[in-house]
């Protein structure tokens, strides 16, 4: 059996029309308003059809309001959920696309990628293409999976397996979520056995205003970032066929502190009348962090070519 499950926020100009497209191509409909000021709660009521309906008693955001919707899947007699949003975005071909593979083929996880020719219908401003080039490389750092595209992509497949002990981090209970959903997917999977998969789906966009702050969403996921990936090495470890990856992270973190030591020798001659050979300290700085990001990448290439953390391109 399959759930939908709808993020709504002041979605009453769309939501019914979202729910009429695929009320007969699930088992359970789920719409969680994240206290909508508009008529969205006076439509769901006079619905024809059922569906499960919660509204937070404030806004939470979009983060909450997703680990709130699959709280409720995870309650029911259904063994896999694909997530929309309320503001008929996404194509229904590519909604019903995902779902039949992930639950015919067993996909425990299918993220989605809206970047690419013919993937964005209407026109996005520029800082969001930056945007989404930073996200997905931030997110290959944090995973050591270089396949990942578009992280922030708010269509996606997931089991109950992987549902059922998901448990998002406060700092994403607003923005960014999925792509936490996604670093927390493809961890898992270096000790789970897990099949994930990335599907190319299109994406309308109108003339809607975003209220997310560019600011905050990039501290956001470079603060995630680099706290997942220490997290990663812990998680490293204690498996066989990732330790080797794990111990050359290591070592290029020693390298990172000697490159950054040298570097404060060199300004401290440089700018603060400090006494030493500047030129040696300036030169060991380039060595030292030529070695960081050397092994850095010998690092990233071991743990993606390592087989449990595969990604199917569908």
């Amino acid at each position: 059996m399959s759930t939908l499950l709808i993020l709504s926020y002041n979605e009453g100009a769309t939501i019914e029309k979202v729910l009429q497209k695929y009320c007969g191509n699930f088992d359970h409909l789920i719409v969680i308003d994240d206290n909508s000021k508009d008529e969205t709660q006076n439509i769901l009521n006079n619905l024809d059809f059922e569906i499960i309906y919660h509204k937070n008693t404030k806004n939470l955001g979009a983060g909450k309001s997703f680990e709130i919707g699959l709280d409720i899947f995870n309650n029911l007699e259904s063994n896999s959920l694909v997530k929309i949003d309320g503001d008929d975005q996404f194509d229904k071909k590519d909604v019903i696309n995902i779902s039949k593979i992930g639950t015919s083929q067993g996909f425990d996880f299918i993220k989605c990628d809206r970047f690419w020719e013919g993937g964005i219908q209407g026109n996005i401003p520029f800082i969001r293409y930056f945007g989404n080039a930073l996200a997905s490389f931030l997110v290959k750092l944090a995973t050591g999976n270089w396949k990942i595209n578009d992280p922030l992509n708010g269509l996606f497949f997931i089991s109950k397996k992987v549902a059922s002990n998901f448990k998002l981090t406060k700092l994403f209970y607003r923005y960014g979520y999925p792509f936490f959903l996604i670093t927390y997917v493809i961890n898992l999977s270096k000790y789970k056995n897990l099949n994930i998969g990335q599907y190319s789906n299109i994406v309308t966009y109108g003339n809607e205003k975003s209220s997310l702050k560019a600011s905050r969403m990039f501290f956001k996921l470079i603060y995630f970032t680099v706290k997942s990936y220490y997290s990663k090495i812990k998680i490293k470890m204690r498996f066989s066929n990732y330790q080797f990856s794990a111990l050359i992270d290591i070592i290029s973190q020693i390298f990172m502190l000697f490159s950054f030591y040298s570097y404060y020798k060199f300004t401290s001659i440089r700018y603060f009348s400090g006494f030493g050979p500047q030129g040696t300290w300036f030169i060991l700085t380039i060595i030292f962090l030529v070695i960081f990001l050397s092994l850095l990448v010998i690092s990233q290439k071991l743990e993606s070519n390592t087989k449990p953390n595969k990604i199917i391109i569908l």
